[in-house]
């Protein structure tokens, strides 16, 4: 490999970082959907990223380090079944389509001095079994 091409690799792979994308993909189908309980630091994140989150705000808010938020969105994304999109970087949920009925719960959380419902920027994903 010569020196210029792992040059255009690393800048590629550099830019590539930053960009808009799908982080975590949701489950196939919303039965593989399993949120956790309410009151865990899980169900926290899961709460954040329905609400659409930075990473520096959650690092903040924790007291964690950023590859430790990062390491923890991931793990409670892939468990729970849910995906996790990035853009203009902000963290947003994404669900399998049909899980309307599992998420958004039925409370409000408050955000500074106002209440938001949790269904402000959740993205559906089409089932893609079929």
């Amino acid at each position: 490999m010569t020196v210029n091409l792992a040059r255009a690799r690393r800048l590629n792979a550099l830019n590539r970082r930053n960009t808009d994308r799908m982080l975590v993909d949701p489950a196939a189908h919303c039965s593989q959907v399993n949120l956790p309980d309410d009151g865990t630091v899980a169900a926290y994140l899961i709460d954040a990223l329905g609400h659409g989150c930075c990473v520096e705000a959650l690092e903040t808010e924790t007291g964690w380090s950023k590859s430790t938020v990062v390491i923890n969105l991931y793990k409670v994304a892939k468990k729970s079944g849910v995906g996790i999109r990035r853009s203009a970087k902000e963290l947003h949920l994404v669900l399998p389509e049909g899980s309307d009925h599992i998420y958004p719960r039925a409370k409000v959380v408050a955000t500074g001095t106002t209440l938001h419902p949790m269904n402000d920027r959740i993205i559906n994903m089409p089932d893609q079994t079929a």
